[in-house]
């Protein structure tokens, strides 16, 4: 199926920030704001972005209210998630049966994955794995990353190319890119929502989670037959993710995609870690994991 491309974020344009997973702390989101709005850009925040419901940002009824909301209004131009945290997963029930969504720029990485992977099936809508407002926004962009994100959401990059890490599996392809964090694409599995892997680039990145954690849900992918038929798989980040003993995040990896068929690579600096480069899901990218380079072949925005 056509994958649908949303419009380019024109400078001056409006934001809508939404929050679908833990609620957000005032101060940090209002320094995101700021710097968005130092950017250019007019915000407008989703009318339940300050609500708490313990660690949740309130209730799920007010949160897809919020998101479906710019969804719909034709003067939001992008929606940007606050953060992560847990929350995400719970909307995916009442988002079923809404009708189809207008494709728009849509931003959030970590609990978002869920989201970010649902629209892309479920709507074939692109979207955005990239820095969130109340945290690398917040913090304060690289600019490195600042270059990616912004010139991929306003169109002013079409194409680009970055550097990896290592090649764990040689060869060369070009498919769309899904994924994010795995810890998130495992908690998918068995549900409605489960990522569909097929042909796919698979982009895999996590923070604070030990090494056999890793290896357990990297185990659980396999045996859900998720890494079967995938394209390739590239992985990110994994920050704060080394533990004391003997078997790394890096071994661990080499020795689990040691014979695979498809080409593998690491150190794509993304997820978690300081850069955080923007990656859109649904359009083709290019793995050459021989070469150690990913390059976005054509423009995620109309």
């Amino acid at each position: 199926m056509a994958v649908d491309k949303p419009p380019a974020l024109t400078r001056g344009g409006t934001i809508g920030i939404v929050a679908p997973s833990g609620c957000t702390d005032k101060d940090t989101l209002e320094r995101g704001i700021e710097a968005l709005r130092k950017d250019g850009f007019t915000v407008e925040l989703g009318q339940n972005i300050y609500a708490r419901k313990g660690y949740l940002a309130g209730n799920e009824q007010g949160r897809v209210a919020d998101l479906v909301d710019f969804f719909y209004r034709n003067d939001i131009e992008a929606i940007f998630c606050a953060r992560g945290g847990f929350g995400s997963i719970q909307l995916l029930p009442a988002l079923v049966n809404r009708k189809q969504l207008k494709p728009k720029i849509f931003v959030g990485y970590s609990d978002v994955t869920v989201l970010l992977n649902w629209f892309l099936q479920h709507h074939r809508m692109v979207t955005f794995h990239a820095p969130m407002v109340a945290m690398d926004i917040a913090r304060g962009l690289s600019e490195t990353a600042r270059k990616y994100f912004w010139g991929t959401l306003t169109g002013e990059t079409t194409t680009w190319r970055v550097e990896l890490g290592e090649m764990i599996r040689p060869g060369a392809v070009e498919a769309e890119m899904i994924g994010g964090c795995l810890s998130l694409l495992v908690t998918t599995l068995g549900t409605p929502y489960e990522i569909d892997t097929r042909g796919k680039l698979l982009f895999i990145e996590d923070v604070d989670e030990r090494p056999y954690r890793i290896e357990r849900m990297l185990t659980h992918l396999k045996m859900a037959g998720k890494l079967d038929s995938v394209a390739g798989v590239v992985f990110g980040d994994f920050t704060r993710c080394e533990g004391e003993g003997p078997r790394s995040v890096r071994e661990i990896i080499a020795e689990f995609f040691h014979d695979a068929p498809y080409p593998v690579a690491t150190g794509l600096a993304a997820g978690h870690g300081i850069e955080n480069l923007t990656l859109p899901f649904g359009v083709k990218m290019a793995l050459d994991a021989s070469a150690a380079t990913l390059s976005l072949t054509e423009s995620p925005v109309t």
